[in-house]
C-alpha cells in the first residue's frame, strides 16, 4: 500500500484533533435513552433508509423547522475562544435531545481548504438551551461549522438533522497546497489505511481496511461506540457526510475489538471529491487521518 508522501504528510500538522472523552455535562432527557445509548448508527441516515433531504448536509442553517442560531466563534487564531450556539426548533429553543454515538451534539470545524478538522462535543445548559465548549482555532481563514443531532419531539419521538453555517477567522488566509496524494489510501501512526469499491452516488458498500507492519489490525478498540468514526466534506460547497462501520461493539464485553476490515454503507448522494476524516482508537489512543475519495456520479 502506497503511504502519504513527505509533502502530502505535512497536511496532518495542520489537523486538530480536540479529546472527545467524557459526556455532555446535560442530562438526557430522552425516554429513547437506552435505545440509543449506543448510539444512532448514522449509517442508517445516508442514503439507506433515511430522506437525507430532510435531514440535511450541514450547508444549510435551516432545516425542517430546525434552525442553528446565536453562533458566536473565537475570532483570534491560536488563542482559546468559546463557540456557542443555539438550536430553534417548532416550538421555541430546542432543549431536549436523544444520544447518538454517546453525545447529545456532534459537531464538527473545517477550513474552507479542507485542512484543520475538529470533531468535538459542546455541553448543553438545559435552562437556556445554548450549547457551548472552549476551542483554539489555530489558523486564520474562512471555516465551516456543522452541528449534527436528534432533537427529542413532543411525542417521544426524535428529529435528526445536520445544520450549518460559515465563520471567520481572523488573518491573512493561505490555502494548503498539499493533500492526501493517492486517493483511497491513507497512513497515520504507522496504520496503514485503504477503502476498497468504487465510490458512487447510492452506490455499493465500501470496506475499510487497517493494517499495520504489513497485517490487519483486529484491535480497534470502541470509538463513541464504534469501531471508527467517518465524517466527510465535499470539495467546494461542504456537504458532509457522515458514516459508522455496520460492525458494531457488543456494548456488554468491555474488552471486545474490531477490525481489520469494516464495512460502510452508502453514504455519498452528490459525485465530487471528498476529504473524509476517518477516527479510530487503539491502545486507548484516538487516531486521525485525512483521506481523499473520488465519487462518481
Amino acid at each position: 500500500m502506497n503511504r502519504i508522501p513527505a509533502a502530502a504528510a505535512a497536511l496532518l500538522l495542520t489537523l486538530t484533533l480536540t479529546a472527545c472523552g467524557g459526556d455532555d455535562d446535560s442530562a438526557d432527557h430522552s425516554a429513547h435513552a437506552a435505545r440509543t445509548a449506543g448510539g444512532h448508527n448514522m449509517a442508517d441516515m445516508n442514503g439507506t433508509s433515511m430522506d437525507m433531504s430532510k435531514v440535511g448536509d450541514g450547508t444549510a442553517a435551516s432545516l425542517g423547522g430546525y434552525r442553528l442560531a446565536g453562533v458566536k466563534t473565537p475570532t483570534e487564531p491560536g488563542r482559546s475562544g468559546k463557540l456557542t450556539f443555539t438550536i430553534e426548533g417548532p416550538n421555541g429553543v430546542q432543549k431536549d435531545y436523544t444520544r447518538q454515538q454517546t453525545k447529545l451534539m456532534h459537531t464538527y470545524l473545517v477550513r474552507e481548504d479542507l485542512t484543520n478538522y475538529q470533531h468535538i462535543h459542546p455541553s448543553l445548559d438545559a435552562k437556556s438551551g445554548e450549547w457551548s465548549i472552549d476551542i483554539t482555532v489555530p489558523e486564520p481563514g474562512p471555516y465551516h461549522l456543522v452541528t449534527e443531532f436528534q432533537a427529542l419531539t413532543p411525542d417521544g419521538e426524535f428529529d435528526d438533522r445536520i445544520l450549518g453555517t460559515k465563520f471567520t477567522v481572523k488573518g491573512k488566509y493561505q490555502p494548503a497546497t498539499t493533500a492526501p496524494a493517492t486517493l483511497s489510501t491513507a497512513s497515520v501512526d504507522g496504520y496503514e489505511l485503504q477503502i476498497n469499491g468504487q465510490p458512487k452516488v447510492n452506490g455499493d458498500k465500501l470496506m475499510l481496511s487497517i493494517t499495520k507492519d504489513g497485517e490487519g489490525v483486529s484491535a480497534l478498540q470502541p470509538y463513541l461506540a464504534s469501531f471508527a468514526h467517518i465524517t466527510g466534506f465535499r470539495e467546494g460547497d461542504l456537504s458532509a457526510v457522515h458514516v459508522h462501520p455496520e460492525e458494531t461493539p457488543n456494548p456488554d464485553d468491555a474488552n471486545v475489538t474490531g477490525g481489520p476490515e469494516l464495512t460502510l454503507a452508502p453514504m455519498f448522494t452528490k459525485p465530487g471529491r471528498y476529504r473524509m476524516f476517518i477516527q479510530f482508537q487503539t491502545d486507548d489512543k484516538v487516531h486521525l487521518v485525512p483521506m481523499d475519495l473520488e465519487v462518481a456520479a
